[in-house]
């Protein structure tokens, strides 16, 4: 009998085990079979962000030239039109920014009720004496931004494209001041450092 008990404990055992290493085994693949996935995810997240980085960093069309007075040129080499490129390139001037300093306030009138803007700019110049120009210059540039600003509707400036035109407008005045007093536009952008609306 008592053999036979041994051999039912043995095999009882020998299930246990077996149920045991069926189960490890189990994980196992679970296991393996996350792996896969999350080694997938990761080229297909990886591969995903190259191309779309690829694409947006992919040469944009070229803008029309203007037709110039000048001879046209003689057709040149690829290697030279890359070497011209490159000059082309490093002749480009470092950028010096500017913030003008105090924020612009405009108050607006809307159907009986007051609503004010505080703006705070900063501009961009290739060259130190755009700046200069500028800050010379500040009591006119800072009238003109004022007056503007003033002029603009207000539910106009909560969209986007409203934005936008006022951004081109001040770049658009600033550079007819420049312009005027200094005979150059000095300036090549406008940016809106703080933008609130109330």
């Amino acid at each position: 009998m008592a053999d036979t008990e041994d051999l039912e404990e043995d095999a009882e055992a020998s299930e246990e085990d077996a149920a045991q290493a069926a189960e490890a085994a189990a994980r196992k693949k679970k296991l393996l079979l996350l792996g896969a996935v999350g080694v997938v995810l990761l080229l297909v997240a990886g591969g995903g962000t190259w191309f779309a980085l690829r694409m947006l960093s992919g040469d944009k069309a070229k803008p029309v030239e203007a037709v110039s007075a000048e001879p046209a040129r003689p057709a040149v080499a690829a290697g030279e039109k890359k070497e011209e490129k490159k000059e082309e390139k490093s002749e480009l001037k470092p950028a010096f920014y500017d913030l003008l300093d105090p924020a612009f306030l405009a108050n607006y009138s809307v159907a009986g009720r007051q609503h004010y803007l505080q703006l705070s700019l900063a501009v961009m110049a290739r060259e130190q004496s755009g700046i200069d120009a500028l800050h010379t210059h500040m009591p006119l540039v800072r009238n003109r931004v004022v007056l503007l600003l003033s002029g603009e509707v207000f539910e106009q400036l909560q969209t986007d494209d409203g934005r936008v035109q006022l951004q081109q407008k001040l770049l658009k005045a600033m550079q007819e001041i420049l312009t005027k007093e200094t005979g150059k536009p000095g300036i090549e952008q406008v940016f809106f450092i703080n933008f609130v609306m109330q």
